[in-house]
């Protein structure tokens, strides 16, 4: 069986969104606000569950919730990482 010619990356390098982008306080204060507001309706919805003595419910999705918990995580290390580099470049 042959092989498929691959696509040329210039094709898909301007509409992806790029690998890194710059952050400041404000920027990362509002990916935290959206993470409590996140945080919040799953927790509201763990109390509801408890108060209804609902044993447990089947929800779809749940393995993107893991990919994007485990994204969070990654995003956070490399966040870390980049304050660590920054805060070494300006103070020494």
């Amino acid at each position: 069986m042959a092989k498929k010619k691959a696509k040329p990356a210039a094709a898909d390098a301007k509409d992806r969104v790029p690998r890194k982008e710059p952050y400041d306080s404000d920027r990362m204060s509002n990916v935290v606000e959206r993470l409590r507001e996140q945080a919040g309706r799953l927790s509201q919805l763990a109390r509801t569950l408890d108060d209804a003595e609902i044993d447990e419910v089947v929800i779809d999705g749940h393995a993107m919730l893991l990919r994007g918990l485990n994204q969070i995580d990654n995003f956070a290390d490399n966040a870390a990482r980049a304050v660590r580099e920054a805060r070494t470049m300006k103070f020494g």
